[in-house]
């Protein structure tokens, strides 16, 4: 897509013209890919997004902000102008050498291409950013990125990533700590049974379990001799950002955590990682839960392609050692060496019923 944009492009430049509609670009497109059917399995409209962003960030189209937007989402502007090739803006080498004494152009020396009139006028914010650091307080992301870059989702969405995982500040070599701001999580969903004083918490990673659990913790009181005050539900991955916020609900290093998810990567992982960030705070595995589990677990679930970390598995089952038998143990290393995994809604309510308390 991004070639065809580019043929588009150069056979504009050919009739000596610089600016064009976004809707004659795509009707181009179209034609080019013989008809809309093709169009859409080449990716349509979101491929030629991606084509234009790309050429946008390579320093060969620049949007025109006053036509307005298409509407579309994601939008791009109405109106487009080519930037020939040779024709890059180049920075005033003064204001250059000026702003040195606290960002590094290195990039842009390299990278002339990047010499740009938008880039420019986000360094000069970032600079006076700088010049006032010490007394400038901590912001999120978001308002720091809505304060240089007019836009703030900038940094969070990534809509500059030619180059590194932040484009403008990887060019400069900054970092979020350079620019006094914190990417914050947000805060997980839990369930307090009424208490007033939390000690005991049970996080689960998948929703279905999350409200199995509320519903038994109500009727039975203890799941699998655990009393718990609330429960977590993790969301996944999310809960490794937002248990931070653990001491927005009670004094965390004074609770007593289990942990219960899928026997696969993600869900040993997501332990692994919270046990190794929150190392102040008492996780453990919900042991014997995860013993039901697999005792109840006849059949070979298919797994996901996941990060299948082997520090994983083996902290899982040095902590389960002595709950588990060795052909347990080695029906859990076939699991895992052939991609399978144990989902923890087995454990659902009827069951937790049966096992009482």
């Amino acid at each position: 897509m991004e070639k065809i944009i580019e043929k588009y492009i150069k056979g504009l430049q050919q009739k000596n013209r610089k600016r064009f509609e976004l809707q004659g670009l795509i009707n181009n497109v179209i034609d080019r890919y013989k008809g809309a059917h093709y169009y859409h399995e080449a990716g349509g409209y979101r491929a030629l997004y991606n084509g234009v962003q790309r050429l946008k960030e390579k320093g060969k189209l620049k949007e025109i902000k006053a036509s307005g937007y298409n509407g579309l989402n994601p939008p791009l502007s109405n109106r487009w102008q080519v930037i020939e090739e040779g024709s890059n803006h180049r920075w005033d080498p003064s204001k250059v050498l000026r702003y040195s004494d606290r960002l590094d152009f290195a990039y842009y020396h390299n990278h002339p291409e990047y010499q740009r009139d938008e880039e420019w006028e986000y360094i000069e914010n970032i600079y006076a950013f700088l010049k006032s650091r010490d007394q400038r307080k901590w912001a999120s992301v978001e308002e720091r990125s809505l304060e240089l870059f007019y836009d703030e989702k900038y940094l969070k969405s990534k809509k500059d990533t030619a180059k590194g995982k932040y484009g403008i500040l990887k060019r400069l070599k900054l970092d979020y700590e350079n620019l006094k701001m914190k990417k914050y999580g947000e805060m997980f969903i839990y369930w307090n049974k009424g208490v007033k004083h939390i000690r005991k918490i049970v996080i689960l990673e998948n929703h279905s379990t999350f409200f199995t659990y509320k519903r038994a913790a109500v009727d039975l009181g203890s799941i699998f001799g655990f009393e718990a005050d609330a429960l977590i539900y993790g969301e996944g991955k999310k809960i490794e950002e937002s248990l931070s916020f653990l001491e927005e609900i009670a004094d965390a290093k004074a609770m007593k955590i289990l942990y219960f998810g899928d026997f696969d990567g993600e869900g040993l992982g997501i332990y692994h990682r919270l046990k190794t960030r929150y190392d102040e705070l008492d996780i453990q595995l919900q042991g014997e839960a995860y013993q039901h589990l697999i005792r109840r677990c006849e059949k070979k679930y298919p797994g996901k392609v996941q990060n299948k970390n082997p520090l994983y598995l083996e902290g899982f089952l040095d902590e389960m050692k002595d709950r588990l038998t060795p052909e347990e143990i080695l029906r859990l290393r076939d699991l895992w060496a052939s991609d399978r995994r144990i989902p923890q809604e087995l454990i659902n309510y009827e069951y937790l019923l049966k096992v009482g308390r």
